[in-house]
């Protein structure tokens, strides 16, 4: 098995605040850097951000297994942050992705990387098609209002589980010996 990565590429709905002030977009979300981030302490604010194309084409990919949020995140000041992170969009074919929230308990603390559980089917019913990819979107919620501090979110990505293609051998090296 092998996997890749899918980073934000597009806004859908951003509610959070961005860090700097600015006007908050996936751009804060789309690295491994925690010098941009966005943040909020307000419970039903959202993310949802679009999905950049594979890196992997899809004639290399006979399978794919699963599909995992992620994000990297942390809890400022005292007690627990808590969000839910869920996988939407439209799927190949035309049908909805949506296959459930995951809950994510976020203590205070240092910058962390959390994960949803991997989805194994784009709808709950439907294994993943490549296809489905394409239209994939990742949202985050933010769940109760918090008391001290803010919850924030410096990365957000989706990573895939996939089998390769299997690579056909051919057998066309020369025959080294004596030809009868």
């Amino acid at each position: 098995m092998a996997t890749f990565i899918l980073n934000p590429n597009g806004t859908g709905t951003i509610l959070w605040t961005a860090s700097d002030g600015g006007t908050a977009t996936y751009e804060y979300v789309d690295s491994d850097d925690t010098s941009d981030y966005l943040y909020s302490a307000t419970n039903g604010q959202r993310i949802i951000v679009d999905l950049e194309s594979p890196s992997v084409a899809s004639g290399d990919v006979d399978t794919i297994n699963s599909v995992t949020l992620k994000l990297k995140a942390q809890k400022t000041l005292l007690g627990n942050g808590y969000i839910t992170v869920q996988q939407l969009g439209t799927a190949a074919d035309s049908s909805s992705i949506s296959n459930g929230l995951d809950s994510i308990t976020i203590p205070s603390g240092s910058w962390t990387t959390y994960s949803g559980a991997a989805k194994t089917t784009s709808d709950g019913t439907d294994d993943w098609v490549y296809g489905d990819l394409a239209g994939l979107q990742l949202r985050v919620n933010q769940f109760r209002n918090l008391r001290f501090g803010q919850n924030q979110v410096a990365y957000l990505y989706a990573e895939v589980d996939y089998t390769p293609t299997a690579v056909a051998v051919t057998h066309n090296a020369p025959f080294f010996g004596s030809n009868f």
